[in-house]
């Protein structure tokens, strides 16, 4: 029984690392794909650096047992926006 539960705790922190190292690799992604769109206006680039986080942490979904963790672009972006200049939209 101890290797059971040994193994259920075990197998639930990689799974949960899993998660939080997928939304770490997402936000440097998403943060440099951004900058890149800023193409060296530096209030742009000043606004990415001010708000990203905040703003990927509000938008970010981790998801659960049966639905995959992803970002809610409209309210990225709309947090974004809000936050400083417009500099950004969803293109649907």
């Amino acid at each position: 029984m101890g290797k059971r539960v040994l193994f259920g705790v075990l197998a639930g922190v990689v799974a949960l690392g899993m998660k939080f190292y997928n939304k770490s690799t997402d936000s440097q992604e998403l943060k440099a794909h951004l900058v890149s769109l800023c193409a060296g206006n530096s209030r742009c680039v000043q606004s990415v650096e001010t708000n990203f986080e905040a703003c990927f942490d509000q938008a970010y979904k981790m998801g659960g047992r049966r639905t995959a963790s992803h970002l809610e672009s409209d309210e990225f972006v709309a947090c974004m926006n809000n936050r400083g200049a417009t500099y950004f939209r969803v293109k649907k």
